[in-house]
């Protein structure tokens, strides 16, 4: 394990991509270098840990925070980053061989979401949906459609019938007739 220091001179682009944070519950890591840009002439390496950005503890940060806090750099882009793993030259019939590959020991809430995505992947008996399936009928709206006995599909569909028997949903559809044929030139 390597702790180092780059500094970056501005303006952006810095030439590399973050993946990762704290609502990711992984660390902030480079993901990719653009070939001859500055993060790469300065030795950053894809894999490595970002530790601090211009000074500031990036491993509470989420992703989006450590975008901001890089984004914020003008003049420079000051990172602390970790190397955990070295290539050595090939021995022998072996080729490269890495040493101190990194080791992501998962906390309790990425226990749990790891848990999570292997059940998802379950096989399903009869009619009962992924849960990145629900999650993604949440996402769209559809989730009303959803198995007829289940509760929350319940109330989402009650909300949705509610919702276009209400005076201002016939106000957007009126509108929305009229503006389609004015465009069509469709008299009403």
């Amino acid at each position: 394990m390597n702790l180092y220091t780059v500094t970056l001179n501005g303006p952006a682009p810095w030439g590399f991509r973050l993946q990762g944070g704290k609502d990711f519950s992984m660390p902030l890591t480079v993901s990719r270098l653009t070939p001859g840009g500055k993060a790469a002439q300065a030795g950053v390496g894809v894999g490595d840990w970002v530790v601090s950005i211009c000074d500031a503890n990036a491993e509470d940060m989420t992703h989006v925070e450590a975008q901001n806090k890089i984004r914020a750099a003008t003049d420079s882009l000051t990172l602390t980053l970790i190397c955990f793993f070295v290539i050595l030259p090939p021995k022998g019939k072996h080729g490269l061989r890495m040493e101190n590959m990194p080791c992501f020991i998962p906390n309790d809430r990425s226990k749990k979401r790891l848990i999570q995505d292997t059940e998802d992947w379950q096989p399903r008996t009869g009619t009962t949906q992924s849960r990145s399936f629900r999650i993604l009928a949440q996402v769209t709206g559809t989730d009303f459609m959803q198995d007829p006995n289940d509760e929350i599909s319940k109330r989402s569909r009650e909300k949705f019938l509610t919702e276009i028997q209400s005076p201002r949903y016939a106000r957007l559809r009126d509108w929305h007739h009229e503006r389609s044929a004015r465009a069509l030139n469709i008299k009403s």
